[in-house]
C-alpha cells in the first residue's frame, strides 16, 4: 500500500494567488503525511530545474506533471520522468498557448504537443471545479486513468457508481510558508512500489484506490496527526469541557471541503419576535426560487411597460391634433415650401430585430449543447440546425439592410423637413407615432389584466418535510406595511398603496419612491405567502417551528460535502429526536460524512453510528492533554492516534447514560413502572 498526492503546486502562475515556494514546507508536508510519491503539477507550466532539485532533495518518487487548461476545465498530465527535459519542451509550448488564466487548448492541441497520450497519466478535474466537460472525457477515454474529486463524499459517490471514473483525492496545495494546515487530502493505492506503470495500473481499478490504508474508503483522514472519520455517521461523545466543540470547530476549519455546520442553539430563538424573524428568513431563503419562478412572467411584463408613459402619450396626441387643425386652418398661408411633399411627410417605421436575434441565438445554443446532445439529435440533426442557422442569418441580413435603409431615409426626410420649416411661416404638423401609442395603451390594458390574475388568491405549491407541510399561496398585499417589510428599507409605501388596485398607477407611484431599484418593482404587485402546517393541518407553533428549522437545515445539507451538528438535544425533546432527526441524519450519512456531538443516549446510542469518537481531557506531567479516542462503536476499545485506549462500554455508559450505576437505577425504575 502506497500513499500519493499527484496535485502539488510549486510555481506561482497567473492562475494562482501570489505565493513563494518553500522547499522546507514541501519536505514537512511529505514527511508529516508519510507520502510515498508526489507529482509536481503547476498551472500550464513546468520548471525542469526546480523539479530536478525537488526530486534530489525529497528522497521519495517525484513525477513531473502539468495542470492544463483544457477546453473549459483542468487536466493533470503526469509523465514517467525518464526525460524531464523533453517534457519541459512540450510544456513550454502549452505555456505559450495559454498566456492568461481564461485561455485554454483543445484536445487536438494536447495530442499534437504531447504525442502518444498513452505514455502519460491523465487525470481530469471530475467532481471538482473547473471540471472537464463530459464530451472531452469521452474523447480521451482511451487515455484517462482516473478523475480528481474534491471531497470524501464525491470519492464514495464515484466508487459506488460503476459508470463513473476511478476517483482520486489530492491536496491541490501551494507549498509556501503560508501553508499553515498540513493537507489531509491524499489517495492510497494497493501497489507494491511507486514505479510509473504500477501506479498507472492501480489508477484504473476502483478496488485499488482508497482513502485509508486498512479500512479502504470506510475511513478518511481528517487531521494531519492521523485522526480519522467515517465516510458515514460519526458520533462524538465526552464529558463537559473535554474538547468536543473544539474538535468539531477544528474539523470545520481544516476539512477543506464544503461543510454545513449546525451549531448548538443556532436554530432556537430567544423570544417570539426573534423566532418569527428567523423562521421567516429560513422560509424565504428556502423558497425564494419558487417566488422568482412564479413572478418571472410578471417581471417580464413589468420590465416591458416600466418606461411606458401614457400621460405623455396623451399629451403628444393632443399636441398633434392641435397642430393638424392649425395646419388645415392656415391653407391661405401655404407657400412653395409648405406645399412640398416632404414638409408633412411621415418617417418610415423602423422594425425591431430582437426576436430574430433570439431565434438565431437559440439555434446556436441547440448546436453547441453537449449536456443534452443525444436527446437533441433524436429529433433534429446538427446539419439541419446548421441549415436553419444559415437561413435565419440570411433573413437577418436582408431585414437589417432594409432597416438601415429606413434609418438612412428617415435622416434625409428629417433634414429636408427641418430646412423647409425654416423657410416658411406655415405651421408644421407635429410628428407622432400613433401605432406606438396604440400599442402602449394595449400594453397597459394587458398589464393590468396580468397583474390582477397574479393576485388571485390560490395555493401555488405544497411540499412536505416529515410531519410538516410548507404551503405557498399567491394573494394581494394587505397593506403598506407588508410592502415595506418586503423592501427591507426605511421607505414609505403609504401613498403608493392607495392606488394598489390600479396596477399601472401603482407602478408610477413605485417609480417615484427613492431607493427602489427598477429591476425589483415586479415584486410589489403580488404577494407570495408561505405557511408551515403541522401534521394536523394547523399552523406550526413556536416549538414546532424550531423542529421544522432543524429538519430543513439538515435536509439542505445534502448540497454540502460534510455535515456537522453540535448537540441537537439541547433544544429538542427525545421523541422528536428519535422519530424525526435520527432517521434523517442516518439517511444523509449514507451519502456523506456526518459528525454529530451529543450527550443524549436517544441520539448517541439509538442512532447506531458507523464510528464513535470520545474526547477526553487528561493530566500528564501536570499539564492538560486533550485526546480523541475513536473506533468501531461495537468494538471493545477506542484508540487515540498515539496508541492510548479506552473501553467502549465505559465510554458509552459514562457519556450517554450518566454512568453504569445511574443506568441500572433507571432500568429498575422502568421495570417497576411497567410491572
Amino acid at each position: 500500500m502506497i500513499k500519493i498526492d499527484f496535485h502539488i503546486h510549486t510555481v506561482c502562475t497567473p492562475s494562482d494567488a501570489h505565493f513563494v515556494f518553500d522547499m522546507d514546507r514541501l519536505k514537512d508536508y511529505v514527511g508529516s503525511a508519510n507520502l510515498d510519491s508526489i507529482a509536481i503539477t503547476n498551472h500550464n507550466t513546468f520548471d525542469v530545474k526546480q523539479y530536478v532539485k525537488i526530486k534530489n532533495e525529497l528522497g521519495i518518487t517525484v513525477y513531473p506533471g502539468i495542470e492544463i487548461n483544457l477546453d473549459t476545465g483542468h487536466l493533470l498530465l503526469i509523465a514517467n520522468g525518464d526525460d524531464p527535459y523533453e517534457f519541459h519542451e512540450q510544456c513550454a509550448v502549452v505555456e505559450s498557448l495559454i498566456p492568461n488564466p481564461t485561455d485554454s487548448i483543445s484536445v487536438a492541441d494536447l495530442q499534437r504537443e504531447f504525442g502518444d497520450l498513452s505514455n502519460f497519466i491523465l487525470i481530469p478535474h471530475y467532481d471538482k471545479k473547473p471540471s472537464i466537460p463530459k464530451h472531452v472525457i469521452e474523447e480521451l477515454s482511451d487515455f484517462i486513468t482516473a478523475g480528481e474529486v474534491m471531497s470524501p463524499k464525491k470519492f464514495m459517490y464515484s466508487i459506488k457508481d460503476a459508470e463513473r471514473l476511478v476517483p482520486v483525492y489530492f491536496s491541490d496545495s501551494r507549498m509556501s510558508q503560508e501553508l499553515n494546515i498540513i493537507p489531509t487530502r491524499q489517495t492510497y493505492l494497493a501497489c507494491d512500489d511507486t514505479n510509473f506503470s504500477s501506479i498507472k495500473n492501480c489508477l484504473r481499478d476502483k478496488a485499488k484506490v482508497s482513502l485509508s490504508p486498512e479500512e479502504g474508503s470506510y475511513l478518511f483522514e481528517v487531521f494531519a496527526n492521523g485522526q480519522r472519520l467515517s465516510t458515514g455517521l460519526n458520533v462524538v461523545v465526552g464529558e463537559r469541557s473535554s474538547g468536543k466543540s473544539y474538535t468539531l470547530d477544528k474539523i470545520y476549519r481544516e476539512a477543506n471541503v464544503d461543510v454545513k455546520y449546525i451549531k448548538q442553539f443556532s436554530l432556537v430563538a430567544r423570544n417570539s419576535e426573534e423566532d418569527e424573524r428567523k423562521f421567516d428568513k429560513i422560509l424565504s431563503a428556502k423558497h425564494s426560487l419558487l417566488t422568482r419562478e412564479y413572478l418571472e412572467e410578471l417581471q417580464h411584463v413589468v420590465n416591458d411597460i416600466i418606461d411606458v408613459d401614457i400621460e405623455a402619450d396623451l399629451r403628444s396626441v393632443s399636441s398633434y391634433v392641435a397642430s393638424l387643425v392649425k395646419f388645415a386652418s392656415e391653407s391661405e398661408r401655404r407657400d412653395a415650401f409648405s406645399n412640398a411633399k416632404l414638409f408633412s411627410e411621415e418617417k418610415f417605421q423602423v422594425s425591431d430585430q430582437s426576436s430574430l436575434v433570439k431565434l438565431i441565438d437559440s439555434t446556436k445554443h441547440l448546436m453547441r449543447n453537449d449536456e443534452f446532445r443525444s436527446i437533441i439529435d433524436k429529433h433534429v440533426s446538427v446539419e439541419t440546425l446548421k441549415k436553419l442557422l444559415v437561413e435565419l442569418m440570411m433573413e437577418f441580413t436582408t431585414r437589417e439592410e432594409g432597416r438601415l435603409k429606413r434609418i438612412w431615409l428617415n435622416e434625409i426626410i428629417g433634414s429636408v423637413k427641418e430646412k423647409l420649416q425654416i423657410k416658411t411661416s406655415a405651421t408644421p404638423i407635429e410628428e407622432i407615432d400613433l401605432y406606438n401609442i396604440a400599442m402602449n395603451m394595449n400594453k397597459v390594458s394587458k398589464f393590468e389584466e396580468v397583474v390582477n390574475l397574479a393576485r388571485v388568491e390560490r395555493e401555488i405549491k405544497r411540499t412536505s418535510t416529515k410531519d410538516f407541510a410548507v404551503v405557498a399561496k399567491a394573494l394581494k398585499f394587505s397593506g403598506a406595511g407588508e410592502l415595506k417589510k418586503l423592501s427591507g428599507r426605511q421607505v414609505a409605501f403609504r401613498d403608493a398603496y392607495t392606488v394598489y388596485e390600479s396596477p399601472y398607477k401603482f407602478l408610477q407611484e413605485l417609480k417615484e419612491i427613492d431607493g427602489l431599484a427598477k429591476a425589483d418593482l415586479y415584486k410589489y404587485f403580488a404577494n407570495i405567502e408561505y405557511k408551515v402546517l403541522n401534521r394536523d393541518g394547523a399552523e406550526a407553533s413556536g416549538g414546532e417551528r424550531s423542529e421544522f428549522n432543524l429538519l430543513h437545515v439538515i435536509q439542505d445539507a445534502l448540497q454540502y460535502d460534510m455535515l456537522l451538528i453540535d448537540e441537537p438535544e439541547s433544544s429538542f425533546d427525545n421523541i422528536f429526536l428519535k422519530s424525526e432527526v435520527n432517521e434523517m441524519i442516518k439517511d444523509i450519512s449514507k451519502t456523506m460524512p456526518v459528525v454529530l456531538v451529543t450527550h443524549n443516549s436517544t441520539v448517541g446510542a439509538s442512532i447506531l453510528p458507523d464510528y464513535l469518537l470520545c474526547t477526553k481531557k487528561e493530566i500528564e506531567d501536570g499539564k492538560p492533554i486533550y485526546r480523541v479516542y475513536s473506533g468501531d462503536p461495537m468494538g471493545k476499545k477506542l484508540t487515540s492516534v498515539d496508541g492510548a485506549e479506552l473501553d467502549t462500554f465505559n465510554v458509552t455508559m459514562g457519556c450517554l447514560e450518566a454512568g453504569t450505576e445511574a443506568y441500572e437505577e433507571r432500568r429498575k425504575g422502568y421495570e417497576n413502572l411497567k410491572n
